[in-house]
């Protein structure tokens, strides 16, 4: 066999010349050949061990609304991401929800806050709850009773308190109406964003003008403004009906969120307002929610069946709302029931980087 000659331009190149292998010689190349494919294999394994951990990860990460899935957020590139129904929420239950509560605590000052009895099972109710919206809080002098309130929620954790100025001074004559709201969330899951804010009740359409701030799941990130108020019984229908202008206020204080949120006792129900006179409100119509039927029973008396005690989702309505609500009527210290419903603590809108 020959081997490689010069060129005419001192380049090496192969020789032309026929080459001929007997049998035994071509057997030996073959195993050659064989041996060092097995080695240049045997290298890239080697190699592909070795470099892994620094192989660019190329899947998706989604923020998924189905909480059952939230464990395991990463998607290959050739997964589809989770269906999902209408309202925004998968079929089954979310283990990852936060509990929205609203509670009168019927004339909450020095006396309750002083009783050892009442106040613990207050306390003890709110801490059911991973934020709740009381209403009803009248204490005029010294002033300490949310905060007494407040310590002994915190026997069951750590508790925030969002507490507003005194309500009904600017247009009510009877210095009895003014009361005073107040947010008490768990600070494990609920977080507090943007500053809260008075309705500013320049026509005097509320005996006590409405109460809002904004939240956000400590651990996710479902955001939503809650909004609080008393209404008068005697102008049930007047102050309901201008209940859509403290939602448009609501979304001008919070641009930057969708979910709005309006609980708390407005005496919406039976003789104060009848559900045919409601029905005639533009808050009734539209996409506006009522999650609280009428009829439904929100005071402590047995004979009662009259929803005063209300929870309204903002016009467009809420994909994280899970579809049902609970009332908890089982409570000594106030003649109102608890109202609550679950919200995802997950955004609706899945969405990939």
């Amino acid at each position: 066999m020959s081997g490689p000659v010069m060129s005419s331009d001192d380049f090496w190149q192969p020789s032309t010349e026929k080459q001929t292998l007997d049998v035994g010689n071509e057997g030996t190349l073959r195993w050659l050949h064989l041996g060092f494919g097995f080695g240049i294999a045997s290298i890239c394994v080697a190699l592909m061990v070795v470099l892994a951990p620094f192989t660019p990860v190329t899947d998706v990460f989604v923020q998924v609304t189905d909480c059952s899935d939230y464990n395991a957020p990463l998607l290959s590139s050739g997964e589809e991401l989770s269906t999902v129904n209408e309202s925004g929420i998968q079929d089954g239950d979310c283990p990852h929800d936060i509990e929205i509560a609203s509670w009168n605590l019927e004339v909450f000052g020095q006396s309750k806050a002083n009783n050892p009895g009442e106040l613990s099972e207050i306390a003890e109710k709110i801490s059911n709850y991973d934020i709740v919206a009381v209403q009803e809080i009248k204490d005029k002098n010294p002033g300490t009773a949310p905060y007494i309130l407040q310590d002994e929620v915190e026997k069951y954790g750590e508790y925030g308190m969002v507490l507003s100025n005194r309500t009904g001074s600017f247009c009510e004559e009877n210095p009895y109406a003014s009361e005073q709201y107040a947010f008490f969330y768990n600070n494990d899951t609920i977080k507090q964003l943007e500053s809260e804010h008075h309705y500013p009740d320049i026509d005097c359409d509320f005996s006590r003008e409405p109460f809002a701030a904004r939240f956000q799941s400590s651990q996710y990130d479902y955001s939503f403004v809650l909004i609080t108020l008393h209404v008068k019984p005697d102008d049930a229908l007047n102050e309901t009906k201008a209940l859509v202008n403290v939602f448009e206020w609501a979304k001008f204080q919070y641009p930057d969120e969708e979910d709005f949120i309006l609980l708390g006792d407005l005496n919406a129900d039976c003789s104060y307002a009848r559900s045919s006179e409601l029905d005639e409100l533009a808050i009734r119509n539209g996409s506006y929610q009522w999650i609280i039927p009428d009829g439904t029973n929100t005071n402590t008396a047995e004979s009662s069946s009259c929803a005063y005690d209300r929870m309204i989702i903002g016009d467009g309505g809420s994909d994280e709302y899970l579809g049902s609500f609970s009332t908890d009527c089982e409570v000594e210290a106030s003649d109102h029931c608890i109202i609550s419903a679950k919200f995802s603590a997950h955004e609706s809108s899945a969405v990939s980087n």
